[in-house]
């Protein structure tokens, strides 16, 4: 699949949220030839399943190649990403600490993602 700016995806939705989607706003490409999909998220739950809580937007989450493609399900669309992506982009591409990236799939909880990309650093299995 050939992935470009603008397009919406679903992906595994956690319960209560199906109408959240992806909307690819960027796509890098690494020193190394890598690609960096980069993107928001609309209508996410906004920590890990506690209680019922308003939805909320993911402006940017940069993710390898890979773990997109084992995060998204089926295209949809396309749409232009939230306002904040932008700004967020250019602060990640400004970063001098280096351009992150997560390499493990979203799951539909950033909390969780973050906790799969910490383990995977380490190569512990996360709790």
């Amino acid at each position: 699949m050939t992935y470009s700016t603008g397009q919406v995806w679903t992906y595994k939705t956690p319960r209560g949220h199906e109408t959240s989607r992806i909307i690819i706003g960027a796509i890098a490409t690494c020193g190394d030839g890598q690609k960096v999909i980069c993107y928001s998220i609309t209508d996410a739950p906004p920590t890990a399943p506690t209680a019922d809580q308003a939805a909320i937007t993911i402006p940017f989450i940069p993710m390898s190649e890979v773990a997109f493609r084992a995060t998204v399900r089926d295209f949809v669309g396309q749409a232009d990403p939230p306002e904040d992506f932008v700004k967020a982009l250019q602060d990640w591409s400004e970063d001098a600490r280096g351009l992150s990236v997560f390499t493990v799939p979203f799951e539909g909880y950033l909390d969780r993602m973050i906790a799969l990309q910490m383990a995977a650093i380490v190569g512990q299995p996360a709790a």
